[in-house]
C-alpha cells in the first residue's frame, strides 16, 4: 500500500515546480504561434478527460504530461491576433505573482489576517485613482472582475438612495418601484445585479443612445423626472466608459451634470475602458470620471493582468461599510495599538479574498504606469489602423464608429455588395440584404475561428450581425490588423458557397 501523504518532499516540490516553470516559459516563448482556438470536439475532449476519482498518487511527470495535453487543446488568450472579447493577454509579471501569491495563501480578508497582504491593496488602490484620475480621498477594493464590481457597486448606490436600512428590512421598504437608468448598450452584468440584489430586471431602465452609440443626455433627464413625478424610486445612472460592444464613451460631464442636480447616484462601468483614461488617442474623453461616485475598473483587461481581479473605486469610502458592515462574534476584530482593525469583509460582499493586488503590485513596478498608458494608446491605434484599413476597402463594411480599440465590422460578399452608405446610418441594410449578410457573417466568424489564425467575436449592431475585434493585447501590432483582414477573405472564399 502507498504512503498516503499531502506534503511532498522537497525533490518532489523542486521538480514540480521547475516542470511548472519550463512549461509556462516555453508557453510564453509561443503564445504568437497558430493556431489560436484549438481543434478539438466536446465529445472529444470529454473523452479524453473522462477518468475516475484517482485514489493513489500519479507520477508528477505523468500529471504535467496530461496538464500540457488539455493545455493544448485549450484557447490561446495571449496570441497577437486573439481579438475576441475583452481578453486579459496576460503579462508574465502577473504571471510570476500569482504563482507568489498562491504559495503565500494569504486570506486577505482583513489586516489582522494579513496585514502585508492588505497594506498593498490600500497602495494598489491609491495606484489605481491615480492612473484614471479619481478622487484621491476616495477608496476601493479588489474583486473578482468587472461584473462583480458593477454588482458591489450598484449595491452601494441602492444603499446610498433612502435613510431607510435596506439592509434589515430588504427591498420592500422602498418607497416606491426602483429605477437604474442606464445606456441601451450596458453591459449584461447590470441587469443581472438588479435580479441578485432583488430590485429585479424591471427596474432597468434603458435610455436611448444617439448615432454614436453614446447615451442620449436629454432623454436621460426628461425620464429621470417623469420617474420622480410619479413616485419612482431613483437609484443610480449606470454609464459606460467604454461599451463592450462598440467602444462607446458616454457623454459622461453632462450625465454628471444632469445626475448632480437630479440628486442620483452616479456609477460609471469603466471595466473594459477606464484604464485608457490617461492614453493620449482617447484625448480627455474620460476626464469626468473623477465625478463619478462609484466606478468598476478591469485590470484584467487593459493592465494586462492574468485573470480574476476587478476593482470597485467609491468616492465616499463610508457608504461602502454601510452597504456591506455585518458583524459576527467569530469575526470580531480584537486589536491592540500596534494593529489595524481594518477588515475587507465590512467593505465588500467577499469574506475569503485572494490576494489579488500582489499581481498588479508587480505589474506597476515592473513595468511602470507610463508602460501601460502607451501599450493601451498603441491598441487604439491599431484599431483604428483597423477601422482605415475597413473603410478603404470595398469588401468590408464598419457598422460603428471606433473611440477605444473596438472595430465592429462585416464582411461584403461580392454577390451581396450594394453602393457604400454611411455604415451605422439607422436605415443602412435593410430586408432581405441584411438578413443575408447576417448569415454569410455569422456563419464566416465561426469558421474564422475554426481556422485557427486569427479570432473573432461578434455583436449586434441595429439589425446587423457585426464581426467585432477587440485590441487589450499588448503584443498585438498594426500587421495584424491587415493580417485579421487577409484572413477573413481567405475563409471567407471557402464560405461563400453557403450564401
Amino acid at each position: 500500500m502507498s504512503e498516503h501523504r499531502l506534503e511532498l518532499s522537497p525533490g518532489e516540490r523542486e521538480a514540480l515546480g521547475r516542470a511548472a516553470l519550463a512549461w509556462a516559459l516555453d508557453y510564453f516563448d509561443t503564445t504568437g504561434e497558430a493556431p489560436i482556438y484549438p481543434a478539438v470536439t466536446a465529445r472529444g475532449l470529454l473523452a479524453l478527460t473522462d477518468e475516475r476519482l484517482p485514489e493513489e498518487p500519479q507520477p508528477i511527470s505523468d500529471v504535467m504530461d496530461q496538464f500540457a495535453e488539455l493545455a493544448a487543446l485549450g484557447r490561446k488568450n495571449g496570441h497577437p491576433r486573439m481579438f475576441g472579447y475583452v481578453q486579459s493577454s496576460g503579462s508574465f509579471a502577473g504571471v510570476a505573482a500569482d504563482f507568489l501569491a498562491s504559495a503565500l495563501n494569504q486570506n486577505v480578508t482583513s489586516w489582522r489576517s494579513a496585514p502585508s497582504a492588505t497594506a498593498v491593496e490600500h497602495l494598489v488602490i491609491d495606484w489605481l485613482k491615480a492612473m484614471v484620475g479619481f478622487d484621491p480621498a476616495a477608496t476601493g477594493l479588489l474583486l473578482s472582475g468587472g461584473s462583480f464590481a458593477n454588482f458591489a457597486g450598484l449595491a452601494v448606490a441602492l444603499r446610498a438612495s433612502t435613510d431607510i436600512d435596506i439592509n434589515q428590512k430588504g427591498v420592500a421598504a422602498l418607497p416606491g418601484p426602483p429605477r437604474i437608468y442606464t445606456s441601451a448598450m450596458t453591459h449584461m452584468s447590470t441587469p443581472k445585479a438588479a435580479a441578485m440584489l432583488g430590485l429585479g430586471r424591471d427596474a432597468i431602465v434603458p435610455i436611448p443612445v444617439e448615432a454614436s452609440f453614446r447615451m442620449d443626455v436629454a432623454a436621460l433627464a426628461q425620464r429621470i423626472a417623469a420617474d420622480r413625478a410619479a413616485g419612482c424610486h431613483l437609484v443610480c445612472v449606470v454609464a459606460n466608459a467604454g461599451d463592450v460592444n462598440t467602444g462607446a464613451i458616454d457623454p459622461l460631464d453632462a450625465i454628471a451634470d444632469v445626475c448632480e442636480k437630479a440628486g442620483v447616484w452616479l456609477h460609471v462601468d469603466g471595466s473594459y475602458g477606464g484604464l485608457a483614461a490617461g492614453a493620449p488617442r482617447v484625448d480627455g474623453a474620460l476626464a469626468a470620471l473623477r465625478r463619478a461616485d462609484s466606478l468598476s475598473l478591469d485590470p484584467h483587461k487593459w493592465l494586462f493582468a492574468p485573470v480574476d481581479v476587478g476593482c470597485l473605486l467609491v468616492k465616499d469610502g463610508k457608504r461602502l461599510r454601510q452597504t456591506f458592515a455585518q458583524g459576527a462574534a467569530y469575526i470580531d476584530v480584537i486589536a491592540d495599538d500596534d494593529m489595524s482593525e481594518f477588515a475587507f469583509w465590512d467593505h465588500g460582499p467577499e469574506l475569503t479574498r485572494r490576494f489579488r493586488a500582489l499581481k498588479i503590485w508587480f505589474i506597476l513596478k515592473c513595468h511602470g504606469a507610463a508602460a501601460i498608458r502607451v501599450a493601451i494608446d498603441d491598441n487604439i491605434g491599431v484599431a483604428r489602423r483597423l477601422a482605415d484599413l475597413i473603410d478603404a476597402s470595398n469588401d468590408f463594411e464598419r457598422l460603428a464608429p471606433v473611440p477605444l480599440s473596438i472595430v465592429c465590422f462585416r464582411y461584403l460578399p461580392a454577390a451581396l455588395r450594394l453602393a457604400r452608405r454611411s455604415p451605422w446610418a439607422k436605415e443602412a441594410g435593410a430586408g432581405d440584404h441584411t438578413a443575408a449578410l447576417n448569415q454569410f457573417n455569422r456563419a464566416l466568424m465561426v469558421e474564422v475561428q475554426r481556422d485557427g489564425d486569427s479570432y473573432l467575436s461578434n455583436a449586434q449592431i441595429g439589425d446587423a450581425f457585426a464581426l467585432r475585434a477587440c485590441i487589450v493585447n499588448f503584443r498585438t501590432q498594426a500587421a495584424d490588423a491587415a493580417h485579421l483582414l487577409d484572413t477573413i477573405r481567405r475563409v471567407a472564399a471557402r464560405t461563400s458557397g453557403s450564401v
